[in-house]
């Protein structure tokens, strides 16, 4: 099911739109969705050797990420003036929860619980990845919805379109 998450990923990659209420939303979900796909993946890689690799790779990539993202919604928003963080604070504070969940995982688990309660690493990492792939779903409703509102794809006849272009 980890490996479910890598599709929605491509796609949403792809897509790119222009306007700044767009694109906040885009960056936003985009970079929760890509962390909560990433951290679901670490599971499979347990072995002592990929560790490090395995936990730094995500971390580099959600920076370069986010300061690509800061920048293409800047870019978006220089025309009205706007400039908005990129994650509002609960959003933040759950890509933090990653942190702890990382310490529970690797450090308390092993050397407390690791003989009684031998899944409850992989329990306590699907759960806390499956509330940010279901806020997730939210966003992406929301920005779904968002880019059917926008006027340039409204076909001719004033018949909503599913993005067909406008004749030139």
């Amino acid at each position: 099911h980890e490996k479910a998450l890598l599709p929605p990923l491509l796609l949403l990659a792809a897509a790119a739109p222009d306007d700044a209420a767009g694109a906040a939303l885009h960056a936003r979900l985009l970079l929760l969705l890509s962390a909560s796909a990433h951290y679901a993946q670490l599971p499979l890689l347990h072995q002592p050797a990929e560790y490090p690799l395995s936990r730094a790779l995500p971390l580099l990539y959600h920076l370069v990420a986010s300061d690509a993202l800061r920048g293409r919604v800047a870019a978006a928003g220089a025309e009205r003036g706007e400039e908005a963080p990129l994650l509002r604070l609960h959003e933040w504070a759950y890509l933090a929860g990653f942190v702890p969940l990382e310490l529970f995982v690797s450090v308390v688990h092993p050397h407390l619980l690791s003989p009684r309660l031998p899944f409850l690493p992989l329990l306590a990492t699907s759960v806390y990845c499956a509330v940010g792939v279901h806020y997730c779903t939210g966003l992406a409703y929301a920005f779904w919805a968002q880019q059917r509102q926008r006027p340039d794809i409204v076909e001719e006849g004033g018949r909503r379109g599913q993005g067909a272009a406008k004749p030139d």
